[in-house]
């Protein structure tokens, strides 16, 4: 498979025990239909860096303009066109996805940004139940006192 950003041959890596698709120039990463709610549900941090820091990064890269639309490195045919997703709930995250096989092309910092958003959703929900709990427990006590 092919960078859709580059060309660049993808070098396969595994994250969590999920083989992803890297390109080792513009640092992008490739999801399979699913791959990336798998990632997310590990609760993982600082990802990106850690596989610059394994496999590396071309450190001259320059992003250039790409030519029309991002073609799919799966799907590869103009079926496999990539169209720009919000993939996101609290961190503002573009990302590209394949209209036909539904995978997921990444730029660079962009897993970080949406790894940081799962994050900030699961402190959000525990702030909130922390607060109902609270709420809660006001109540019983208030009941208590009126006893």
């Amino acid at each position: 498979m092919k960078c859709p950003r580059d060309g660049t041959v993808l070098a396969v890596v595994t994250v969590a025990g999920v083989k992803l698709d890297k390109c080792h120039k513009c640092d992008g990463i490739w999801f399979d239909e699913r791959e990336l709610e798998v990632i997310r549900k590990l609760d993982l941090s600082q990802v990106e860096e850690e596989l610059e820091r394994k496999f590396g990064r071309e450190p001259d890269y320059q992003e250039g303009e790409t030519d029309g639309y991002m073609r799919c490195p799966r799907c590869s045919g103009d079926d496999g066109r990539l169209q720009e997703h919000h993939f996101s709930y609290l961190v503002p995250v573009k990302v590209d996805r394949c209209v036909a096989c539904r995978g997921i092309w990444l730029d660079d910092t962009e897993l970080d940004k949406v790894l940081d958003d799962k994050k900030q959703m699961n402190d959000q929900y525990s702030v909130n139940k922390l607060a109902g709990m609270m709420k809660l427990l006001e109540q019983d006590i208030s009941r208590m006192r009126k006893r």
